[in-house]
């Protein structure tokens, strides 16, 4: 296993950790996994990176990375809806969004490279994951020490994470349609 594959498969770990972490109470226990967050958000950086800059692209880590990825951002968002919408600011429906679109995407994903057709990620959904992460980072900052006074940026990042969300996903669907017509 190569050393991408290996970030990928600590993420994974790390994301359980996490979960036990963001699932607690009090403030010292969401800051760790704020942190825990973190962590496992800049790995993905780290193994995608590494993957393209020295050839280590492989069958696993196309698989792996976009799955560690979803179910560290849908996870983490599960978790933080189960505290209240009020607490943490992330609505029923972003959720609902959010994991429709990252469902739909990985279907797509997987019937494209059925038919050996690549289907990689694209900038939209490289703006998505960044919007993303900052949205359950900033929620999970936001809960862990009650800062009323960052409301509205909250709300705000939640809303504009799922609205790149939702937009990322109707340019995968065009894209989809194009790549899945051919040879069809």
């Amino acid at each position: 296993m190569n050393l991408p594959n290996k970030i990928t498969v600590g993420r994974l770990l790390l994301t359980a950790v996490f979960f036990v972490f963001v699932a607690s109470d009090g403030r010292t226990l969401q800051n760790v996994s704020l942190g825990i967050y973190v962590i496992a958000a800049l790995s993905d950086l780290a193994d995608g990176w590494l993957a393209r800059r020295y050839k280590m692209v492989t069958d696993f880590g196309r698989v792996a990375d976009p799955f560690a990825d979803k179910i560290l951002v849908c996870g983490g968002l599960i978790f933080l809806l189960a505290k209240g919408q009020e607490a943490t600011r992330v609505r029923d429906w972003m959720v609902v969004v959010i994991l429709a679109r990252e469902f739909l995407v990985s279907g797509m994903r997987s019937l494209a490279e059925s038919k050996n057709i690549p289907f990689g990620a694209n900038y939209w959904g490289k703006f998505k994951a960044l919007s993303q992460n900052v949205a359950v980072g900033l929620s999970i900052l936001y809960v862990a020490n009650g800062l009323e006074s960052i409301t509205r940026l909250v709300d705000l990042v939640l809303y504009a994470a799922t609205g790149l969300t939702a937009l990322s996903g109707i340019v995968y669907l065009f894209r989809a349609k194009k790549v899945l017509s051919v040879g069809s």
